[in-house]
């Protein structure tokens, strides 16, 4: 009941900025969700023994965003300001010569982690019919998680990786491919009616399975933090980064998909 709740809180404002909202509405949504997903992502670093620098990247992570939401320009300078800035952040603080690697190194993945990969969605939004596109991958990673996680709960017996994520099952696996199918045949015939519904199948196989991945990354990060979420905003979900994991991974596939076949 928890988790139904929560989503009949946040997914009506999710769709309504993605369906309907402008393009620089849309950037504020992902930008608010990715600088939440920074704080979570260095909470567990600081679990681990690793103090990394989240304003800094906090910082960092919104001007990677900017570069995306113009059409992919600035990387190259993005990536001199992002060098410079972590190593003077280090030097600005505790300059202990063993730490220094780790925390430059977390600070880095951090970035690309949560904004890197999150800016695709803002390339993807951009695209004719751009936010039909970005519902689409909602889609299919919704129900695909809901089969997963129901499937799982009622059919699940063998372990895919007990010492990662020791409820994840292969039936629950199986359920939510079925699910992220059932996704592609939603979208083709509701407002993908001119994309052949064997792309859409394909592309949310493809995306379902790499998504299933993405909650697995996670995972790992949660276990080596020793948390079971990362963090409890969201009660019955956990965190943002819980909630978004697997499209982490899902985004940038669906947009080289369309890039390369549509």
């Amino acid at each position: 009941m928890k988790r139904i709740l929560s989503g009949a809180v946040a997914i009506p404002l999710v769709l309504g900025i993605t369906l309907y909202g402008p393009q620089w509405l849309f950037f504020i949504l992902i930008a608010g969700v990715v600088l939440a997903g920074i704080y979570e992502f260095f909470s567990m670093t600081n679990e681990m023994g690793i103090e990394g620098f989240p304003f800094v990247a906090g910082g960092l992570s919104f001007l990677l965003l900017l570069c995306f939401y113009f059409g992919g320009q600035y990387f190259l300078e993005w990536g001199v300001l992002c060098l410079i800035a972590l190593t003077l952040a280090w030097m600005l603080k505790k300059q202990n010569i063993k730490t220094a690697l780790d925390q430059i190194s977390y600070s880095l993945l951090g970035i690309f982690y949560v904004a890197g990969l999150s800016g695709y969605f803002l390339l993807i939004h951009q695209f004719p019919d751009g936010g039909h596109w970005v519902f689409f991958l909602f889609l299919i990673m919704w129900l695909g998680d809901s089969a997963a996680y129901y499937g799982g709960r009622k059919f699940g017996r063998r372990k895919i990786a007990p010492v990662i994520s020791p409820g994840k099952t292969i039936e629950g696996a199986l359920f939510g491919l079925w699910g992220s199918l059932t996704a592609g045949v939603i979208a083709n015939f509701w407002f993908f009616k001119e994309v052949s519904l064997w792309h859409c199948l394909l592309a949310a196989l493809i995306c379902g399975t790499i998504g299933q991945l993405g909650d697995f990354a996670e995972s790992i990060i949660k276990r080596n933090a020793g948390v079971k979420d990362s963090s409890g905003l969201f009660p019955g979900h956990g965190g943002f980064l819980d909630r978004i994991d697997s499209l982490l991974f899902a985004g940038p596939v669906l947009y080289l998909y369309h890039r390369l076949f549509l």
